[in-house]
């Protein structure tokens, strides 16, 4: 009977441990000795960094394209309970519950968005799944067929981290190429950024904070500090400081936390939920379990730096989740995580982007050059390669030096 590895989660770091499993069953010579199983809510891996954008087209990328040619089973489902002492999960599908089985478990279920217990927070919109971001466009598209009237041409970010401040600074566009669609007379949208701290764009170093506020101002972002939400109407925002911001639009982008599948599983956990694993990925409490992705903590240094809910390292442990649960599997070498190199690269609209470079966030590039980098990184370098061989080969789990080819 095969060995039956199960991956959960087919975002970045679920897709890579896939084909890297593959790859490394290959290596082996243990291809046949091995069935890979994938479990995703839907058949696309999600291109989520770039679900802020004026455009969805183009952001999914086919799962099938590849689990087909590479013998991967893939079940479209919700994974709900874990049993890890049952080596159990269970998955709800279209078609009722499923009962699966594992030898080898990775998962690589995620993160969502923070849940924050405020009045309305139904009423606000994210841009967190591609669900999310559609909802948010099929919005402003009905908001448009009404002429934006009736306050509608204010829009309300909340949290000033990178999705924050992209979002910000793009949301004019795209409800400019909206509007466009429908009229050709001008609209002047206003955008109103709320963060709780006392400066947008603290976790950068002065320089890139300085330019972060610099664009804002230059974009006509107003930016109210010190204040978060604290409640939401169809109509508007109330702050915590009582300021009532008239608004059809507020976008909630507050952070991240792990899949709650994290807690079917003993050990400790950080203050997002994360699971901490060892070098090779495993959880400590279990010889058959590891976690990649959003939902593992990893130190990346001797200096306190752990991995962070970002796809940049997604995308890694994915490809060493893959090639260590194989090698588990058949009792050969584990190969420890190895990735110490940093940067963040942020859109910040037309003809501005930023690329910082190191755990201090220092500006390395920004202005257009700074726009096109992150172009490049998230329009290709996230992708996984059209040919699906050429994708297995690009799943060997090794890390080249991300800040000096950025730049």
């Amino acid at each position: 009977m095969k060995k039956q590895l199960l991956i959960i989660g087919g975002g970045f770091a679920g897709f890579w441990s896939a084909l890297s499993a593959i790859r490394q069953s290959r290596e082996l010579q243990k291809e046949d000795e091995v069935e890979v199983t994938l479990v995703n809510t839907d058949e696309y891996l999600t291109i989520r960094p770039r679900l802020y954008e004026v455009s969805l087209e183009g952001l999914r990328v086919s799962l099938d394209k590849y689990f087909k040619p590479l013998n991967i089973k893939f079940i479209i489902g919700k994974a709900e309970i874990i049993n890890p002492e049952q080596k159990l999960v269970t998955v709800l599908t279209d078609s009722g519950s499923r009962i699966l089985n594992y030898d080898y478990l990775i998962l690589s279920s995620g993160s969502v968005l923070k849940a924050i217990n405020i009045p309305g927070i139904e009423n606000t919109f994210n841009v967190d799944t591609f669900n999310g971001a559609q909802r948010l466009e099929d919005h402003l598209i009905q908001l448009a067929s009404k002429s934006f009237d009736d306050g509608a041409t204010t829009f309300v970010v909340a949290g000033s981290g990178l999705t924050g401040l992209e979002v910000a600074t793009v949301i004019k566009e795209k409800a400019l190429k909206i509007w466009g669609e429908h009229a050709k007379n001008a609209i002047d949208f206003k955008v109103v950024l709320i963060e709780k701290a006392e400066k947008v764009g603290n976790y950068y170093a002065a320089e890139a904070q300085d330019y972060v506020i610099e664009t804002l101002k230059s974009k006509d972002v107003t930016v109210v500090t010190g204040t978060s939400l604290a409640a939401v109407t169809a109509n508007g925002a109330t702050l915590s400081n009582g300021t009532f911001i008239p608004s059809k639009t507020v976008i909630s982008t507050v952070g991240l936390v792990a899949s709650s599948l994290c807690n079917f599983f003993k050990g400790e956990k950080d203050k997002l939920g994360r699971l901490h694993v060892n070098k090779y990925l495993q959880l400590e409490e279990y010889d058959n379990v590891i976690a990649a992705g959003d939902v593992a903590n990893i130190p990346t240094d001797d200096k306190g730096n752990n991995s962070l809910m970002a796809c940049q390292f997604s995308m890694f442990l994915g490809k060493w989740a893959g090639h260590n649960a194989v090698n588990a599997l058949f009792s050969q070498p584990l190969k420890p995580y190895n990735y110490t190199d940093y940067v963040t690269c942020v859109d910040l609209g037309q003809q501005d982007g930023m690329l910082t470079t190191g755990w201090e966030r220092n500006l390395a590039v920004s202005g257009i050059e700074g726009k096109n980098i992150k172009m490049e990184v998230t329009t290709k370098l996230i992708y996984p390669a059209d040919d699906v061989l050429t994708a297995l080969e690009d799943s060997y789990p090794e890390v080249p030096n991300v800040s000096q080819n950025a730049v």
